[in-house]
């Protein structure tokens, strides 16, 4: 099983994003040998929201082991070409350390501002992967569909990994899952309570089937959100009020997890928040029921570094080492 952490990329006045915060956790992690670190993407956050690909260069080249993940894209806002020569780039300066995660978007402003409809997002997506993919294994061609057309297009040079960099595929609804099935190497689960996270992983799997891939070649991630304290209380003292903020973030932006502000009730079942021991029985579930890669989000909007470094230690010291 492997293991990576999400970093913060959102400002907040109780304690402002820095980047060096960020670089001093990636090395702890590659002291402690996680496998990954990611961030995400978001656009139009009053607070400030920090763009995941100049942050990956960063990333990638302070790092000499971590594989820097993308996790996600809103691939239809992206030109792929564009965007090929950018991931080609990123795995050149990292020998090869890429990994990327995909999907549609969700907040109709993040789209339409980026010159996408809601209702362009998936035929857009499905033009944008075929493109990337072949533009990433080298391929030289033509492209005339509805979304993009160009002449005798190619990225040199080619990446370093062959035969491209991976990508995973995200989302929850049974269309999203057959589609990182068919298009993707991997698939990002949206979902992370246990009963229906089976659910989404034997949907992934008889979908790898149908396309006619080999499972052992496809992987399942997951990011889940949590805090490892000395006990279950210090360690919700430590998320609250940060987490829970977000959620409720989360929910204007149109997000259908919740309806309302959500409590230690509603979460409960798809976090990851109390002791090292407590941690790792539920660590253990996911991989029993299929998770190949854990993405360990502990620090939220507002939270202090300190605090934040204690999780990760605390993770990487104490709860990873059962499972590698």
């Amino acid at each position: 099983m492997e293991f990576g952490i999400y970093l913060n990329q959102y400002d907040d006045e109780r304690h402002p994003f820095t980047y060096e915060d960020a670089f001093e956790q990636a090395a702890l992690m590659e002291d402690l040998d996680y496998d990954t670190v990611a961030v995400g993407e978001r656009h139009f956050y009053d607070e400030g929201f920090y763009e995941p690909l100049t942050f990956l260069s960063a990333l990638g080249a302070r790092t000499e082991q971590l594989d820097i993940m993308a996790n996600i894209l809103i691939l239809p806002i992206y030109h792929p070409i564009h965007l090929a020569e950018r991931i080609t780039a990123l795995d050149h300066l990292t020998g090869g350390r890429t990994r990327w995660g995909v999907s549609l978007g969700y907040r109709e402003n993040e789209l339409r501002n980026f010159g996408v409809e809601m209702a362009d997002r998936v035929p857009r997506f499905l033009e944008s992967i075929d493109i990337l993919k072949r533009l990433l294994e080298g391929e030289r061609f033509s492209y005339d569909g509805t979304y993009f057309q160009f002449d005798d297009a190619f990225v040199r040079p080619t990446p370093v990994q062959e035969p491209r960099p991976r990508i995973w595929g995200g989302g929850s609804s049974p269309v999203a899952i057959k589609r990182a099935a068919y298009r993707c190497d991997g698939f990002t689960a949206a979902v992370t309570v246990p009963e229906t996270l089976v659910n989404d992983i034997e949907r992934y799997n008889e979908a790898v089937a149908e396309a006619g891939k080999n499972p052992d070649e496809t992987s399942v991630t997951i990011m889940v959100d949590g805090y490892v304290g000395e006990t279950t209380d210090v360690a919700r003292q430590a998320l609250e009020p940060y987490m829970f903020d977000l959620h409720e973030k989360y929910i204007r932006w149109g997000n259908p997890e919740f309806q309302r502000r959500p409590t230690w009730d509603d979460v409960e079942a798809q976090v990851l928040v109390g002791t090292a021991d407590d941690i790792a029985e539920k660590v253990a579930h996911y991989r029993d029921i299929g998770v190949d890669h854990l993405i360990f989000r502990t620090q939220f909007p507002g939270m202090n570094q300190a605090a934040t470094l204690e999780s990760i230690r605390r993770f990487g010291e104490d709860v990873m080492p059962q499972f590698q």
